[in-house]
């Protein structure tokens, strides 16, 4: 199966890794508000879309996982990458910053 750069916002965390299916980065379905798909080019994360499986996440939760150091690469939350690099999310018309 193809593995792809996909995201979900869970308890407040926004992880973000390589799956087939969003549900691969899920720890407690009834805590996720939303997921979508990533890109990262230049040292800098770009948002965007939204999952099948759970919608779309809010632009709000994805901020304040981001303000709150809570950016992990894996559903076991360790070693955020929050301060590490650039966000932006793209609303396919605007690339808007998230830190």
């Amino acid at each position: 199966m193809d593995i792809f750069p996909k995201f979900i916002i869970e308890d407040g965390n926004l992880i973000l890794s390589k799956c087939t299916f969003h549900n691969e980065l899920v720890t407690n379905k009834s805590k996720v508000y939303g997921g979508g798909w990533f890109s990262f080019k230049n040292n800098v994360f770009k948002l965007y879309g939204k999952s099948d499986e759970f919608g779309y996440a809010k632009l709000e939760d994805i901020q304040k996982a981001i303000k709150n150091d809570k950016v992990f690469t894996n559903k076991y939350l360790t070693n955020s990458i929050a301060q590490k690099y650039k966000f932006v999310y793209d609303t396919g018309t605007e690339l808007i910053p998230l830190n």
